[in-house]
């Protein structure tokens, strides 16, 4: 996932962020988008074009989201692996990636 770490003003209530997600694997691979607080709980009012990304080895896709923001929201934008192979295997090893996203809106 990219970019790492993000602080971006929002003027307006629901604030729209693009990621990009690689495959860096040498085999296809289906991730999973989620956002969770800076508490690691999980994160309401936000929403993704898809959830569930299937890449094919080496490839990238953009992930648009959009979060509402009345004031401040420290965020962690995530990836995690959840299968693996062409027959779509459950991965043995999770992976999740995240990136740290601070959204400061107009009343902050």
């Amino acid at each position: 996932m990219s970019p790492g770490f993000e602080v971006e003003q929002s003027l307006s209530v629901v604030h729209e962020k693009t990621y990009t997600l690689t495959n860096e694997y040498d085999q296809p691979a289906v991730f999973s988008i989620t956002v969770l607080n800076k508490d690691e709980s999980d994160a309401t009012e936000w929403k993704a074009d898809k959830y569930i990304y299937k890449l094919l080895p080496q490839s990238s896709r953009e992930v648009n989201l959009k979060f509402k923001v009345y004031s401040q929201r420290k965020l962690l934008v995530c990836s995690t692996l959840t299968e693996m192979g062409k027959l779509n295997v459950k991965a043995s090893v999770i992976s999740r990636v995240c990136s740290r996203l601070i959204i400061n809106g107009d009343g902050s």
